[in-house]
């Protein structure tokens, strides 16, 4: 038997490598976009908090704003908990959609929050 038969081709191998290397940079993409999600949650909850000390703001989003009445310096533990939810679902689907538009959308909202500073 030859044992060159066993061998892949060469374009295989570059396909192969090919393939490789898209998997490895959609990777990277995805934790960039997990960290930067991260990052505009931690400024969403500083600015707000700043925002909220000018007189005539106001909390737009109605859950953050029933958060804030009833858990008072602490109205941020949900925003903890869907983050933590997003943390245990989003590693699981490499489809870069969902979020890339989580990420837009907290700089939309982060944004605000700095407009109105």
């Amino acid at each position: 038997m030859d044992s060159d038969s066993r061998q892949p081709s060469p374009q295989a191998t570059d396909l192969y490598r090919a393939r490789v290397g898209r998997m490895r940079a959609s990777a990277r993409a995805h934790w960039f976009l997990w960290i930067l999600f991260i990052q505009l949650q931690i400024d969403d909850v500083v600015t707000t908090n700043r925002a909220l000390t000018i007189p005539g703001n106001w909390e737009a989003n109605p859950v953050m704003q029933l958060s804030q009445t009833h858990l008072g310096v602490a109205w941020w533990v949900p925003k903890l908990i869907v983050v933590g939810y997003v943390a245990f679902a989003a590693p699981r689907s490499f489809r870069p959609w969902p979020m890339l538009i989580a990420v837009w959308y907290y700089v939309i909202v982060v944004s605000g929050n700095l407009i109105s500073l």
